[in-house]
């Protein structure tokens, strides 16, 4: 299957199918609870959601998440997001990079990603590629790919989930691909941020990091879309990667998002955390921000709405969301995104036995929650 074909089945299976871990983590995002306060001493206006990220100013702490990337169906999805970005004041992803590579930078892929820096001049635009791809293709040609959108940050992305399940999935995930990310960051001289997609980041994952020197990481646990499932559908129905695919989704394989955001927090501290996956709505975002995220991300619901409703659907989810976000603010007396990860937080007995059984102490970790990197 050629490539553009592959990412336009993913684009569309992710919209139309069953495919996420939403409805599973419910009960895990009610066991965090923020404390209403009948007079919150503020008044709504009061709420500022501005922030600072990769050497911008923002106007709320969101980033619009890695989507896709190298199609004409990209293109326009882009272009769109963009727009939305651009709009809002929010930072934006754009999905793997692999392609402009492979493609010896054919032209029209490069500019199905730098449609992104090309409108959304204003706001940090993040590059991507995947962990594997590091020993595949040469450190100039990653650069290069990074320098030709402009992107201010690349992520790379760890998923061997998805990997596994994908007929044309890589197979090396060692441990060694630590170095060739340190060794791009070396070079590049841009961010790295470390994320997941979908199945989370473990404590033991960010540790290895950390130690690296890397600081900013996007946890995408296993409570928004399962790239697993996805895999899984694209294969012949009762092939084995099928069956391993849909058993992978029905165990709810990975740490749902509060709990990876948590671990990665608890294993490097002094870092700057972007909590997605299923952080759909903005009474999710401030529960995320208020036990130690910098940022909130999301994806699958966004292009929905874009491609449910057009630009003007994407805006309304946006303004939405910023007006549930703002409303927690204001509802728990919270002026700033400061003020609000040093409110009292209260989690409920699933999260703080898992939290124990992980070896983490929960009344030192609200202490520190809100450390952050530079």
């Amino acid at each position: 299957m050629s490539h553009e074909s592959r990412k336009n089945e993913h684009i569309h299976l992710s919209l139309r199918s069953d495919v996420t871990f939403e409805n599973k983590c419910r009960e895990l995002f009610s066991q965090i609870v923020l404390i209403h306060q009948a007079l919150p001493g503020l008044r709504y206006e009061d709420v500022d959601l501005s922030t600072s990220f990769l050497g911008y100013e923002l106007s709320a702490p969101i980033v619009i998440e890695a989507m896709t990337g190298g199609t004409r169906l990209a293109k326009k999805i882009n272009e769109s997001l963009a727009l939305v970005a651009s709009k809002y004041r929010v930072a934006i992803g754009v999905g793997s990079q692999r392609p402009i590579i492979a493609s010896k930078f054919d032209p029209e892929i490069i500019a199905t990603y730098r449609v992104v820096r090309d409108i959304a001049r204003e706001v940090p635009v993040i590059g991507n590629i995947g962990v594997a791809q590091l020993a595949e293709f040469d450190i100039n040609d990653i650069i290069r790919a990074v320098e030709l959108i402009e992107a201010d940050a690349l992520a790379v992305h760890l998923n061997p989930a998805q990997e596994i399940i994908q007929p044309e999935g890589d197979r090396d995930f060692s441990t060694s691909l630590v170095e060739k990310v340190v060794e791009v960051s070396k070079s590049l001289r841009k961010p790295i941020i470390v994320k997941e997609v979908g199945n989370g980041l473990s404590l033991e994952v960010a540790s290895l990091f950390c130690k690296h020197g890397l600081r900013i990481f996007d946890v995408a646990g296993a409570c928004g879309t399962s790239w697993v499932m996805i895999e899984a559908l694209r294969c012949h129905e009762g092939s084995p990667n099928h069956v391993l695919g849909s058993k992978l989704h029905e165990e709810w394989w990975g740490i749902p998002t509060p709990l990876s955001l948590i671990e990665v927090k608890a294993a490097c501290p002094n870092s700057k955390v972007i909590a997605s996956g299923g952080v759909w709505d903005g009474f999710k975002a401030a529960k995320m921000l208020a036990i130690g995220a910098s940022m909130v991300g999301f994806a699958r619901p966004l292009l929905k709405a874009l491609v449910d409703a057009g630009l003007e659907g994407a805006f309304k989810y946006l303004e939405q969301y910023i007006r549930e976000l703002k409303t927690a603010m204001f509802l728990t007396g919270t002026r700033s995104l400061r003020e609000l990860c040093e409110k009292p937080v209260v989690l409920g007995p699933l999260v703080v036995s898992y939290l124990t059984m992980r070896g983490i102490d929960v009344a030192t970790y609200l202490k520190k929650r809100c450390l952050s990197a530079d």
